[in-house]
């Protein structure tokens, strides 16, 4: 399984609980893309963030949004370096 699709389905489905609780029930994160940066020696995750509470969860986007993908990509990095690209959209 590549690691765009493995970091997604970890985040959607082993942190789910996590992700509800910030951003609300129903809400899910995509990975639409993993490159990595030569010169930075890491790699760019580029996630959206589908939110269905968009009081309390812009309170808490990005930050936690990025704690949980580096929860995430514990399990699939390696260790490695990342930097991440986030934004948001309302989940209807």
């Amino acid at each position: 399984m590549k690691r765009k699709k493995l970091l997604q389905k970890i985040l959607n489905t082993t942190l789910k609980s996590q992700v509800n609780k910030m951003y609300g029930d129903g809400s899910y994160v995509t990975v639409s893309n993993i490159s990595y940066i030569r010169s930075k020696k890491c790699h760019l995750i580029s996630v959206t963030l589908y939110l269905t509470d968009v009081e309390n969860g812009m309170e808490l986007f990005p930050d936690g949004l990025e704690i949980i993908i580096k929860q995430g990509w514990g399990v699939v990095g390696d260790g490695q370096p990342i930097a991440i690209q986030p934004s948001v959209d309302v989940k209807l």
